[in-house]
């Protein structure tokens, strides 16, 4: 098929192959190749050769393209805002709206070109403008989901690479971790259950956590975290433990400790750290943020094969 890519106008400025995958009613999957000279980005390096494996809809403000090195290796997905495409049977139209979503395989989502997009709105009809950018909370949702399956990919391999079992420990998300893992069939050779220690009595009689460091650091404390993961390995008799604590919120936050305040804790034959975010989310959100990036940080201990020593870090886009 030949690809067409306008400009908010309609007007044609790139045209390309590409090779049917699947067409579902209003969605079109092609594979194309990068055929260009280099063209180094910010946050991805294009190469001639590289494989782009294209989704187009004719039902959404958006597009969404996964980027393989020529060699297979994953480099990224890139998602465009755009007007539904025009689909035929031998030629796909799209109109680049020019607000992008950039999300590499370690988890990281950046929004592209927000200044372009303003100054371009003031040209599209009112409706347009904002049926564009309603599609980026859908285009962060998808972009998301993908990411999800990759790193879940990348942690079943390297657990059944090493012949280890993993456990989870979880206060805040609320067994969000676990059912993430569990999202992947064939889980349960190596992902052995989970406890979810929401009350300090738990954690204290199921994990084992100290009553001097509940007493001197708290429930939400990364020393908490730690002893938490370390006590899963232990109840469970596992190889690999994960644990998170935090302040999911709208209540029980507190200057020193507010809400959004979560960390994360790994324990594992390959060392033990533990990292702090702040997430400026609702409640849903600052879940779903603390159980993704406790899954990013698995993956990276696992492929890295040693313990990371994680910064604290802040999100821009009970205890519990």
């Amino acid at each position: 098929m030949r690809v067409h890519k306008c400009d908010h106008r309609g007007e044609r400025r790139v045209s390309y192959d590409g090779e049917l995958i699947s067409r579902d009613g209003e969605r079109i999957t092609l594979r194309a190749i990068w055929t260009l000279p280099t063209r180094t980005l910010p946050y991805v390096t294009l190469e001639q050769g590289d494989i782009f494996i294209e989704t187009f809809y004719a039902d959404r403000w958006y597009n969404l393209f996964q980027i393989h090195h020529r060699n297979g290796e994953l480099k990224g997905w890139y998602a465009d805002v755009a007007r539904p495409a025009r689909i035929t049977d031998d030629d796909i139209e799209w109109d680049d709206l020019a607000l992008d979503i950039w999300m590499d395989p370690g988890g990281t989502m950046i929004i592209l070109d927000e200044d372009e997009f303003e100054a371009l709105s003031h040209a599209l009809p009112p409706n347009e403008a904002a049926s564009a950018r309603g599609a980026v909370a859908y285009m962060q949702d998808e972009l998301r989901t993908h990411w999800r399956r990759f790193a879940n990919e990348a942690t079943a391999r390297e657990l059944t690479r090493r012949g280890w079992t993993l456990g989870t420990a979880e206060s805040c998300t609320g067994g969000l971790i676990g059912h993430i893992i569990t999202d992947r069939p064939g889980s349960s050779a190596y992902f052995a259950g989970g406890v979810i220690s929401y009350s300090n009595e738990v954690k204290r009689r199921s994990l084992g956590v100290g009553e001097d460091t509940l007493r001197q650091h708290g429930a939400v404390s990364e020393q908490c975290a730690l002893e938490m993961a370390r006590g899963v390995r232990r109840a469970l008799d596992v190889n690999v433990g994960v644990s998170a604590t935090g302040i999911a919120g709208p209540e029980g936050g507190t200057a020193s400790k507010p809400v959004g305040l979560t960390y994360i804790g790994i324990s594992s034959p390959l060392g033990e750290f533990t990292e702090q975010n702040t997430w400026p989310h609702d409640r849903s959100g600052n879940k779903w943020a603390t159980a993704d990036a406790a899954l990013r940080l698995l993956m990276r201990h696992l492929l890295e094969g040693h313990a990371v020593h994680a910064t604290a870090q802040s999100d821009s886009s009970s205890s519990d």
